[in-house]
């Protein structure tokens, strides 16, 4: 039993932050993960010929920003079997959990105007998968979604791919990763 309780705290840590809406969706929630994460970053290096050597010097000119690509598989029934009187999320009529999760990531691609100071503020993103992917940043990219039979008898596809890429805003150093 211990082992189930901690691999479920586990599970608990696993979620999608989105700041506009202020909406958290938790992994366990969403009774999938991920089957393959790509985590990568650039880094580029000047390359200078000095006279006298035999090999270029190289400066560093830039680096980043890093970015993490996933693509979640969801069924609708084991999101509604699973969410039914645990999820906060409000669902409008004939709407599930799916379709939820699918529009707050969707307004994820949308800029949040702040009337304040007249400027477009881009909707910020935490993304946390176990104990080896976090990033936080903005949706760069496409937010895809395939829709798969088979077809359900409310006229929903029963099987969905989502697939977006994070990338960081924040810059950091080598010793901060």
């Amino acid at each position: 039993m211990a082992k189930n309780k901690k691999y479920s705290t586990v599970l608990e840590d696993n979620y999608i932050y989105i700041s506009h809406l202020d909406e958290k969706f938790q992994f366990w929630k969403l009774p999938t993960w991920p089957d393959q994460i790509s985590d990568s970053m650039q880094s580029t290096f000047a390359q200078t010929t000095a006279l006298g050597r035999t090999a270029p010097v190289f400066t560093f000119s830039n680096s980043g920003p890093r970015s993490v690509q996933i693509s979640i598989p969801l069924h609708r029934d084991l999101m509604d079997d699973v969410n039914i009187g645990i999820s906060n999320t409000a669902l409008g009529e004939g709407e599930d959990y799916v379709d939820n999760l699918i529009k707050a990531l969707q307004s994820i691609s949308l800029p949040k105007y702040n009337l304040t100071n007249k400027a477009v503020e881009p909707p910020l993103v935490a993304l946390r998968l176990g104990n080896e992917i976090f990033i936080k940043g903005i949706v760069s990219g496409p937010i895809g979604v395939t829709f798969g039979k088979p077809i359900l008898s409310n006229g929903k596809y029963a099987k969905i791919d989502l697939s977006l890429t994070v990338t960081e805003v924040d810059p950091y150093d080598a010793t901060s990763v």
